[in-house]
């Protein structure tokens, strides 16, 4: 019997790696697709568990199905474990015979505990699990109607007992194992998460570094113009107003980009005061009126926006068409400086010089 519950507690454990598994991103966890993919493995899951349950005397049969109802109520609230539950006692009432109302019984009660224990638990519980009387105190008393019904078909007060406790302390310990996996796997996809971001964006400006633009042009598709900026005279700034006042000019000059892009396209920081944008499907007029805004927006706003209205700072744009994609970078640069070179606060357009 305890090798059978074993191989159960073993189905548990790998159906939960599997639910955790589809959690690619912290970032799009509660999308309805993500949402929708784990109810129909934690579902498929209390089936798999089903079909291994552990044959006892008198027809009872001990299973780990409701661990995946309890997990589900935890991570999604009374909706998402009455979600899990309701084809499982649909199930039981196609098979027929006097379980289906035991188990109906059993699983509402421990959506019911579920839902009633997490009311004042913060719902970030899925980072840090709850503590194993919590289970217990769930599993218990969810678990006195299939006792009932244990001692129904036995007529052994005893047996009914022990098959209730056996029950209780399987399903505690399978859903403190089951929230340890996934409780790992969340905090190894935060850490991963958070070592990405500092990877790839830019800890000041918070927009993306040089290795995030080198690998965005390594895939160019929709990519339509690379628009490259610095601004003008930025080291004066450092020299009469000091380098904090550089900081939240760079700061606001990122949010400006942020603001005048919209969808229309990402910010790189490049290093310094140099910034890049990678245009998305943008007609170049189109590309030279963005990139227009942009200049106008940073004169009238970085200023403001850094905290001295009294600082008057322009930018200097050189825009080019991002095919080829080898060469994109080199050819906004040189018509970067070309806008210099041309007096600055000005756009160097590919082909095309606007004023």
């Amino acid at each position: 019997m305890f090798n059978d519950l074993f191989v159960n507690f073993c189905v548990l454990c790998t159906t939960t790696f599997l639910v955790g598994w589809t959690l690619r991103s912290l970032k799009h966890a509660w999308t309805w697709t993500q949402i929708a993919l784990r109810a129909l493995l934690t579902l498929a899951s209390s089936f798999v568990l089903i079909a291994n349950a552990v044959p006892l005397a008198g027809g009872v049969a001990l299973d780990l199905r409701a661990v995946p109802v309890a997990l589900a109520t935890v991570g999604g609230g009374v909706p998402a474990g009455v979600t899990v539950a309701l084809p499982l006692v649909v199930y039981e009432v196609w098979r027929g015979g006097e379980r289906a109302p035991v188990h109906a019984l059993t699983l509402g009660l421990v959506v019911g505990l579920c839902a009633l224990a997490m009311r004042g638990i913060p719902r970030d519980v899925e980072n840090a699990g709850v503590r194993w009387w919590v289970p217990f105190g769930i599993f218990a008393p969810s678990n006195l109607p299939l006792a009932y019904g244990a001692y129904l078909a036995t007529g052994d007060a005893g047996y009914s007992a022990s098959v209730a406790l056996l029950l209780t302390a399987a399903q505690t310990v399978g859903m403190l194992a089951s929230q340890a996996i996934t409780v790992t796997q969340l905090r190894a996809l935060e850490r991963a998460e958070v070592l990405t971001d500092l990877a790839y964006t830019d800890k000041l400006t918070g927009v993306g570094n040089r290795r995030a633009l080198d690998e965005a042009l390594l895939s160019p598709e929709g990519i339509s113009h690379v628009l490259l900026l610095d601004l003008d005279h930025f080291k004066l700034v450092n020299d009469t107003r000091g380098h904090d006042t550089g900081d939240r000019v760079l700061e606001a000059t990122a949010a400006v980009l942020r603001d005048a892009l919209g969808g229309r396209g990402l910010a790189y920081r490049l290093g310094g005061e140099e910034f890049a944008v990678l245009l998305r499907g943008l007609s170049t007029p189109g590309a030279e009126e963005l990139a227009q805004e942009v200049r106008s927006r940073v004169a009238q706003e970085v200023g403001a926006r850094a905290g001295h209205p009294d600082l008057h700072v322009t930018v200097s744009l050189g825009l080019a068409g991002a095919h080829p994609a080898a060469t994109a970078l080199e050819r906004a640069d040189a018509l970067l400086y070309a806008a210099k070179r041309a007096g600055r606060d000005r756009v160097e357009v590919e082909a095309l010089a606007v004023a």
